[in-house]
């Protein structure tokens, strides 16, 4: 008897339930499986909570629901995700490409900015300590 109710009880949950036309809720672990890529639960749970930044900046986030302390999805709303971070990156690019001058040489690879050395008075300083100590040492004799 104990089986059936915990049967009967995990067959209405969310993840499981297919009511009123809705679609169909899948837990992160649920859409991890589903998923291209085979992401992690933890992975789908950053799209849900933090998003991902496409290439133009715009951060896109999976649509999710929260019911009691869980998270849950859809394979819809997997599928809704992809799409919006495909056409945010081919926003992106197409944009790239009609601000790019035509008559551009061959690529360079990008070097690192070089940090500027300040020189201050400390150098002059320790240059001054350094003649102080070969004339203490001349004077000795070393």
């Amino acid at each position: 008897m104990e089986d059936n109710a915990r049967t009967n009880a995990n067959a209405n949950t969310p993840a499981n339930s297919e009511t009123d036309g809705r679609t169909r809720l899948l837990t992160l672990s649920q859409a991890a499986r589903v998923a291209p890529g085979s992401p992690t639960p933890n992975c789908v749970w950053r799209w849900c909570r933090r998003g991902v930044i496409a290439r133009s900046g715009r951060r896109v986030r999976l649509e999710h629901i929260r019911v009691g302390g869980k998270l849950f999805t859809s394979a819809e709303w997997l599928d809704s995700f992809g799409r919006l971070l495909a056409e945010a990156d081919a926003d992106y690019f197409d944009n790239e490409e009609a601000d790019a001058p035509r008559d551009k040489g061959p690529a360079l690879p990008r070097q690192r900015a070089r940090r500027l050395v300040r020189r201050s008075s400390t150098d002059e300083a320790t240059q001054a300590r350094r003649a102080r100590v070969r004339a203490k040492l001349e004077a000795e004799g070393l």
